[in-house]
């Protein structure tokens, strides 16, 4: 597995792409919405329409694969393009609900890091520990994810996602496993049962959220001291409410690279592969990730962030995110993914 600096190394060259007269074609692309969608809509989807005259409209889509699946089965096609974490690009391209895209036609393939058979990376998305400095400081203020669960010392129900992968490695990384072994310790033997033993532990105290939208909600109301989120929301969440969520990268956080894909059998795939070739170009990801504070995906457009705001993302030298990524742990989520999807769900209903 490759460092985090090398996964954010994604320079890509344009080829291919000679601009093509404007037309009256439109797009429905699938993204994550609330505040991030809002920055990707002005940054890059707007932008893209004015030099292409092709309309972007926008949905939501929380990774249910379900929701792909219906659509290209019953050839009722409503999306385009998709946003995809890296679990559900590989399991899409495997189930061939996902086109599968040449992107050396359109980029510089030998600049990517894990691109995928179907997707394209356009950003990584850090999910990290997080609370309000406002109400937690100082010895108040957790410091790891072993606070996080120490609920003695840090009173107050906690906020994690209603998913099994990120909170399972979470849970891993709350029992003494440093990130860089949290893929060798959940794929190994045990792993899985000690991820839900140490989630056992914190259950009574966990409100579980289910958009990104909710688990900044969560901290913003006050219903919950900490938790988890990611790095986009937390930005968005404190620039839109004049507030200071603060987060703390060295308790060790998920990394994932998110990707756009198009969507099986769409009638508009060409223009599909133009938008996200467009949304993985330097200046759309400059205009993009400056607003919405994640790493870009493409090297070159670092040069374009502001000092300040490179200065706010995380450290790839300390070694302390885990990434979703590899064959190892992602052929452990395709294999097994269902059945610790339904494990659990039973487990927060019991």
């Amino acid at each position: 597995m490759k460092t985090s600096k090398a996964i954010l190394a994604i320079g890509l060259a344009f080829a291919g792409l000679a601009v093509q007269p404007a037309t009256a074609q439109s797009l429905t692309v699938s993204n994550q919405g609330g505040q991030p969608g809002e920055v990707q809509r002005k940054t890059v989807f707007e932008p893209f329409t004015a030099e292409t005259g092709i309309k972007i409209n926008i949905d939501t889509f929380n990774q249910e694969l379900a929701r792909i699946r219906t659509q290209v089965e019953t050839g009722n096609l409503v999306w385009d393009a998709i946003s995809l974490n890296p679990i559900n690009e590989a399991a899409g391209c495997e189930e061939g609900l996902l086109e599968k895209i040449d992107w050396s036609k359109y980029v510089d393939a030998k600049a990517f890091d894990a691109v995928g058979a179907c997707g394209a990376p356009y950003l990584a998305s850090p999910g990290t520990l997080v609370y309000d400095s406002d109400k937690l400081s100082g010895d108040a203020a957790p410091k790891s994810w072993a606070d996080f669960w120490n609920v003695a010392k840090f009173p107050g129900k906690r906020a994690l996602m209603y998913q099994p992968d990120q909170t399972v490695e979470i849970a891993l990384m709350a029992d003494g496993v440093a990130p860089s072994d949290v893929v060798k310790v959940l794929t190994g033997p045990g792993g899985l049962d000690r991820a839900f033993r140490k989630l056992a532990e914190i259950k009574p105290h966990v409100k579980w959220w289910k958009s990104g939208d909710e688990s900044m909600q969560l901290l913003l109301t006050g219903e919950v001291s900490m938790g988890y989120g990611w790095l986009g929301r937390v930005n968005a969440a404190n620039a839109s409410n004049n507030r200071k969520l603060r987060i703390v990268w060295d308790a060790g956080y998920t990394n994932a690279l998110i990707y756009f894909g198009v969507m099986k059998g769409s009638p508009r795939k060409d223009a599909a592969v133009r938008l996200i070739a467009y949304q993985l170009s330097a200046p759309a990801q400059a205009r993009y990730m400056e607003q919405l504070g994640n790493p870009p995906a493409n090297s070159d457009a670092n040069a374009l962030l502001s000092e300040a705001r490179r200065a706010a993302l995380p450290d790839p030298k300390a070694r302390n995110g885990m990434m979703q990524a590899g064959p190892t742990y992602i052929n452990f989520w395709l294999d097994n993914g269902d059945a610790i999807r339904q494990r659990f769900a039973t487990f927060v209903a019991q």
